[in-house]
């Protein structure tokens, strides 16, 4: 590996993501040194955040849970191998081999993260030598400790096992500084527990940090982290490190945030007009600043939906029949829905499985062009977000755990929630009075309200890892059942070979013996 010999930081702030050999001592000699704060704030758009114009970080995790199925047997396209999909909706434990002999490209996860925390890293190491007013630095700085906090929490919860199961069992190595270590001192595994307790220590930083500012610097519609975002990621990790006390703390700061409100659906059209005058069905698109929900988009479509999208009004070379998608949103999903919870329209998108058919897709509240979403975006395209509505679930789910009081402060919340998701004249009052039954009502709710947008593969794995169950057609007359069982080893994803490869001393999880 050898030192930076370059940054460019330019006035748009645009920068190209280096590979992690990029990333070096931030003394040596031959780099460019950031001496402000500006230049460092320029740095971290480039090399630390997850803009719309990277991909490589989630891909094909919205394959593993339930909320997705495989569609009916279709011809393949000339030369498609369906083991792109199938490695990963099957939970093979080398579908990151599988994958790549199918030509799925660049899927290394581990790698993409890393490379973000190391310019987050870099920039935290610079901080000390930059000369700028004392609320640039402070603005620069907690974005960097947000960042890093946010990835991490996305690393340990892909690679290692769930908090409340196994906190002593292997997480991922904690990368802390640019510079490098001598090959004999590769950084190896810390175990879930330290990395949950660094990430604590870095979103605690940002938070101080950000209190030093001005109100006025702690959000703003530019696509940074903020202060509500450190506090929404706070209440989600002590959430899933079972502190209710202090995820209702966090999830109650944002909720009370006056920059943010619930959108209401009853005001959405369902239909509108695209840039043809063609009618077309009006979904909800949040990762964007024009809804007073949204706190932070972030990140690139592709990988958001690309994989549950394929196929997709393409025409098959075989047989000249248009191609659908591979996968659809599952049975169990559409039925968590009542027929009038305007949710199931807004948040789902239906697209063609044939001339005359419509199914609902594994996807939504991304936008993915004019032919099924409207509004379009009016600047950028990211294909994720951390919003208001979680904030309300996370709080809700905090309470009814604490018990008592708090299930009928969860009832309180949830129906103030869905009184923004349902018909005036329908029910949507939650009157539960039972903790047992109101815990099953929020993980309900959390489904629904938070469907495809990167939640639940996660919480199925902190609500125990049931089993799950896949079905893949190998042709009409053909299907393979498959199952995930509960506690399954699968349900921490391995280590990508690459990264295993790359550092000796990296551990590869437990995995189970391939069938």
């Amino acid at each position: 590996m050898k030192a930076i010999k370059h940054i460019l930081i330019s006035a748009i702030a645009v920068l190209s993501l280096s590979a992690c050999e990029d990333f070096l001592e931030p003394n040596s000699k031959s780099e460019f040194v950031p001496e402000d704060a500006v230049s460092l704030n320029e740095l971290l758009l480039g090399e630390a955040y997850q803009r719309n114009d990277m991909s490589g970080y989630n891909i094909f995790l919205g394959l593993l849970d339930d909320d997705v199925e495989a569609t009916p047997y279709q011809v393949p396209a000339e030369g498609f191998d369906a083991t792109k999909y199938t490695a990963s909706f099957t939970w093979q434990p080398d579908m990151f081999e599988m994958m790549d002999k199918a030509g799925s490209g660049h899927i290394n996860m581990y790698e993409s993260y890393y490379e973000l925390i190391l310019g987050a890293n870099a920039v935290i190491d610079y901080i000390p030598g930059v000369i700028d007013t004392e609320d640039n630095i402070n603005n620069v700085k907690a974005q960097a400790y947000a960042l890093r906090g946010f990835y991490y929490f996305n690393l340990v919860n892909i690679f290692g096992q769930p908090y409340n199961y196994k906190p002593d069992a292997l997480g991922v190595p904690l990368k802390l500084q640019s510079g490098i270590e001598a090959e004999e001192n590769y950084l190896k595994r810390k175990t879930v527990a330290e990395v949950y307790e660094q990430i604590l220590k870095d979103l605690h930083t940002a938070e101080e940090t950000y209190h030093l500012l001005p109100e006025a610097m702690q959000w703003k519609k530019n696509y940074r982290t903020s202060l509500p975002m450190v506090q929404l990621m706070l209440s989600r990790t002590y959430l899933y490190m079972e502190n209710w006390a202090k995820a209702a703390k966090y999830a109650k700061l944002v909720m009370d945030n006056p920059n943010f409100k619930l959108i209401d659906l009853n005001d959405v059209p369902t239909t509108g007009t695209d840039d043809s005058g063609n009618e077309i069905r009006n979904y909800i698109i949040f990762p964007t600043y024009k809804h007073s929900e949204t706190i932070w988009p972030y990140g690139n479509v592709e990988d958001m939906f690309a994989w549950t999208y394929h196929g997709t009004n393409s025409t098959n070379t075989i047989n000249n029949k248009k191609m659908h998608a591979y996968f659809q949103a599952s049975e169990g999903l559409i039925n968590t829905f009542d027929d009038y919870d305007l949710r199931l329209n807004r948040y789902i998108v239906k697209a063609p499985k044939n001339d005359t058919e419509l199914m609902r897709m594994a996807f939504g509240k991304i936008y993915v062009g004019t032919q099924y979403y409207l509004p379009k975006h009016d600047v950028g395209i990211f294909g994720r977000c951390l919003r208001l509505s979680e904030a309300y679930l996370n709080y809700a789910e905090a309470q009814a755990m604490l018990g008592g009081d708090g299930v009928a402060e969860a009832a309180r919340v949830l129906t103030e929630l869905r009184e923004k998701r349902f018909d005036p004249e329908d029910d949507f009052e939650v009157t539960i009075t039972d903790q047992e039954e109101m815990i099953a009502f929020v993980k309900d709710e959390r489904r629904k309200e938070l469907c495809f947008e990167g939640h639940r593969w996660f919480d199925l794995r902190r609500w125990g890892m049931p089993e799950i169950v896949h079905v893949w057609h190998e042709s009409e007359s053909e299907s393979t059942v498959y199952r995930l069982k509960e506690k399954d080893l699968m349900y921490t994803v391995p280590i990508p070979d690459e990264a295993l490869q790359s550092n000796g001393e990296l551990v590869q999880n437990e995995l189970p013996v391939k069938e």
